[in-house]
């Protein structure tokens, strides 16, 4: 057996095969969970590309890190690329061997997507400093920094406040006075001064980690999508609405 053919063997046996060779490693069939994101086990689910959800083609896969067992190598580490079949774009999915509740053994566990679910945004019509606070806040909740996180997140919100803010709101000694002087501006409307005050205070917590408690990262993902659905409205629909043609009249016969 060539090394080519042994290394598509190990892949496919990592991906979804059982197994119950002694080696621990166990692979039972899954359903397809149209809720969760997709995987080499799983090709269904909501796409980070395009936010629909879909059913996806494997695109191949690549091995990262290989454990022994009593029947030689395993794949113990792999990236999948899964294709969605409705934007046509691929997604990678880090996947590792773990325990798995209600499974004995192992089992080929998704770890890690990129793109980050829920990140992407069209930002051609944002600012560039702030789309780059925002995407800067993304990378860090990809790879598990959420202190990092949302101290980018609340740059992001700094960013708005000079972007679209009056003259009288970027004078403001603090971040805090500001979103209070767009809101009496109705630049934000009251809705938003809560979420503007909660990313800003979390945002403190993560630039201040000597007077705070730890940051979990489901709260770095939850500033996440409160900055997005921030940009998204003051941005991103403004102008797809801006952009829009116009209705015209039939010329009268």
């Amino acid at each position: 057996m060539t090394e080519e053919v042994k290394s598509k063997a190990i892949l496919a046996d990592a991906a979804g095969n059982t197994s119950h060779d002694g080696s621990g490693v166990h692979e039972e069939p899954t359903g397809r969970n149209p809720d969760t994101l997709p995987s080499s086990r799983d090709k269904s689910g909501t796409c980070p590309r395009c936010g629909r959800t879909s059913n996806f083609s494997d695109g191949g896969s690549l091995p990262l890190k290989f454990m022994r067992t009593q029947s030689g190598r395993r794949v113990q580490q792999q990236i999948a690329v899964l294709d969605c079949q409705g934007c046509g774009d691929g997604t990678a999915v880090v996947e590792e061997l773990q325990k798995t509740p209600g499974l004995a053994g192992l089992t080929m566990t998704p770890i890690h997507w990129w793109p980050v679910a829920g990140a992407v945004i069209d930002m051609n019509d944002v600012p560039p400093n702030l789309a780059s606070a925002f995407q800067e806040g993304v990378r860090c909740v990809s790879v598990e920094a959420p202190h990092a996180a949302v101290a980018m997140f609340r740059n992001a919100l700094a960013q708005i406040v000079q972007n679209k803010g009056s003259e009288e709101a970027k004078e403001k000694g603090t971040l805090n006075e500001a979103v209070k002087q767009m809101v009496a501006d109705r630049t934000l409307h009251d809705g938003f001064k809560e979420w503007a005050d909660h990313v800003r205070k979390v945002g403190n917590a993560g630039a201040h980690q000597e007077s705070w408690d730890e940051i979990p990262l489901e709260q770095a993902q939850e500033l996440q999508e409160l900055v997005k659905h921030l940009i998204d409205t003051l941005y991103v629909q403004p102008a797809r609405l801006a952009r829009a043609m116009p209705a015209k009249k039939r010329p009268k016969p």
